[in-house]
Order: structure tokens, then C-alpha cells, then sequence
């Protein structure tokens, strides 16, 4: 397994190659203000140095962060569409070995963003959070990368995460059982596996959290427990591994929703289907507010559901999900309702 200190060479070594240039400039700047100094040109002297020392402040707040290369690895789960399949196209695009886990890979070729990732050079590896040994396969695949190819862990991305939609009282222990498992457990689970090579690494653990973290939702209140869950698991391992080096970041996604699509589905007698909805662009059924949203805008939208005279006498839930252009819910709302005649 590499560390940083074998693939980018020592400590002080990797330091003076990143700043000797700075470290030379302001070198002779500082031999110039001695002499100014010396010679009585005070007034000199002193301009000179506040330059220098709004050049340091400058240099050091832009230099902070060091960019992604190609000798990063960046490893990201939930890849197979939304935020996990965003980022490692973009971390891809931006010079960085990604390798994007995927709960599922399709066996039908070109079939899904899978194809794509492979395409962009995206590793793509199945793992399954919510089992052990899917976790452990995961991780011998993160070392054999980084030995291979001589990488550096740069990140762990724990992106992902599964929802079900429903009242608290409806769902049943199973599903209950399945969003914990995933969202937080399985969060652990690969975290806990991969920490020695992040501590190695002096890597970075990225959570994607939720504004359900803070404000959960009716209709998903035992999402919203896991993501809170997580939040406060994430706010204790950041204090846990700063002594290591290692730096923990809780992000919550927020971005401008550009369209907004509705989905439809009606359940009756127990049997849920799809509802082909004929109106599907929810943007022009706001009646307060418009396309695209932000954070914190306030917008209603007009339901209109249409009956036929051939729909039979009876009683339904119909379910309205507001969706983004990523395809995750915004909202969602459930109506009770009976066709009853004319």
C-alpha cells in the first residue's frame, strides 16, 4: 500500500517542492528590506514589507488546498445515477482516478451510466454497503489500485443512500430495518474498513448528509433519522481523526431546481401502478412561484387530476411526487379519494 509520503516523497521534501519559488521570492524581498533598512531608507523598507506581507497572505490562502492530479484516487459510492454518478464524472473530468461503487451492474451493455462512467475511464467495482464481505471485496479493490498504479487515496465520497417514501406507521420493520442498514450502518461499515489506508493517506472522509438531517419531512421520517443519525456519527469522527491527519466533512447537497416533473402512481385494493400523468412538467402548474427554484423559495402548485367516466366507484390513494431534474423527490404528497358518479 502507498502512502503520501512514498508516492509524493517526504514531508519536508513535498513541502519545499511546492513552495521553493515562494520561498526564494520572498527570500530576496527580505535581503532587499535589510539593505533599504540599513542604508536609511526607512520609508522604502517599510512599503516593501507590507508588501511582502500581503503577498504571503495571498500566497498562503490561495496555495491551502492542494489540487487534484492524476496520482489522487477518489473513491465514491452510489454511482448509478444523481449526485454519486455527478461527481465522479466531474472528479474524472478534473484529472482524478475514480473508482465509482455501484450496488448493481447491469448486464445489458449501454444500457445505463454505468456505460458512460466506463467510457470517461471511471473503475467501476459492485458494492454492496449493507454486506460484509461486499465491503471487504471493496476494499482489497481500493488497495490493489493504490499499489498498482502507485495512487494516493485522496477521498472516501459516502454517497450512498436509500429512501422510502411512506408514513411512519406504514412501513413495515423490513423496510425500516433496510434504510438504517444502508444509510448509516453500511456508512460505517466502509468507512471503518477503509480507515487504516485513510489514516495512511491522510485522506479525507466526505458524508453527503441531507436538509433532512435538520428538518426532517412527513412521509420520510425514518430517512430523516438515519441522516440525522449520520450527522451526529460524522460531527464525532471528525474530533476522532484529526489526530491522524484525517479531515471529515458532512456536506448537505443544495442546488437551484431548473424543472420540475411529476410522477403518478395510484393504489387500489392494495395494488399500486403507475399513473400516466398528462401533465407532466410541474413548472406550469405553479400557481405561486416559478421555475427554477432555490433554497428557502416559496411556491404552490395546482393539482388537477382527471377522471374518466369509465374509472370504477372506488376508493384509492393517489400519490403526487414532485421530482428534479436528477430525478429526487422535492416533494411528494399522498390524497385519499373516491371516484363516485357525476
Amino acid at each position: 500500500m502507498n502512502s503520501m509520503e512514498k508516492v509524493y516523497g517526504s514531508g519536508w521534501a513535498a513541502w519545499w517542492r511546492k513552495h521553493s519559488i515562494a520561498l526564494q521570492i520572498g527570500t530576496t524581498i527580505s535581503c532587499n528590506i535589510a539593505y533599504l533598512a540599513d542604508t536609511g531608507h526607512t520609508r522604502k523598507a517599510v512599503t516593501l514589507s507590507m508588501i511582502l506581507l500581503g503577498g504571503t497572505t495571498l500566497y498562503c490562502f490561495f496555495s491551502r488546498r492542494r489540487k487534484i492530479n492524476a496520482r489522487d484516487l477518489i473513491v465514491i459510492t452510489g454511482c448509478n445515477s444523481g449526485l454519486g454518478y455527478s461527481l465522479a464524472m466531474h472528479c474524472r473530468a478534473k484529472g482524478a482516478m475514480v473508482l465509482a461503487g455501484v450496488r448493481e451492474i447491469p448486464t445489458v451493455p449501454n444500457s445505463n451510466a454505468v456505460e458512460i462512467l466506463k467510457n470517461k475511464g471511471v473503475i467501476v467495482h459492485q458494492v454492496d454497503i449493507a454486506d460484509e464481505q461486499s465491503v471487504r471485496d471493496f476494499r482489497h479493490k481500493v488497495k490493489e489500485l493504490l499499489e498498482e498504479r502507485q495512487l494516493v487515496l485522496r477521498a472516501l465520497v459516502n454517497n450512498a443512500g436509500v429512501m422510502v417514501f411512506g408514513e411512519f406507521e406504514w412501513q413495515t420493520q423490513k423496510l425500516a430495518e433496510y434504510q438504517v442498514n444502508v444509510n448509516l450502518l453500511g456508512t460505517m461499515r466502509i468507512t471503518r474498513e477503509l480507515m487504516p489506508i485513510l489514516r495512511e493517506n491522510h485522506s479525507r472522509i466526505i458524508t453527503i448528509s441531507s436538509h433532512c438531517a435538520n428538518e426532517s419531512l412527513p412521509g420520510i421520517s425514518i430517512y430523516g433519522a438515519t441522516k440525522a443519525a449520520l450527522l451526529a456519527w460524522t460531527t464525532s469522527l471528525r474530533v476522532e481523526v484529526r489526530k491522524y491527519g484525517v479531515e471529515v466533512v458532512s456536506f448537505i447537497p443544495v442546488a437551484d431546481t431548473e424543472k420540475l416533473t411529476v410522477s403518478v402512481k395510484v393504489t387500489i385494493m392494495g395494488v399500486t401502478i403507475s399513473y400516466p400523468y398528462p401533465y407532466p412538467n410541474a413548472c406550469e402548474s405553479l400557481t405561486n412561484g416559478k421555475c427554477p427554484l432555490s433554497k428557502g423559495d416559496s411556491a404552490t402548485y395546482s393539482a388537477l387530476m382527471p377522471i374518466s367516466k369509465n374509472y370504477p366507484s372506488l376508493r384509492m390513494i393517489i400519490e403526487f411526487s414532485l421530482n428534479d431534474e436528477n430525478n429526487n423527490s422535492q416533494v411528494c404528497f399522498k390524497i385519499d379519494g373516491q371516484v363516485t358518479d357525476p
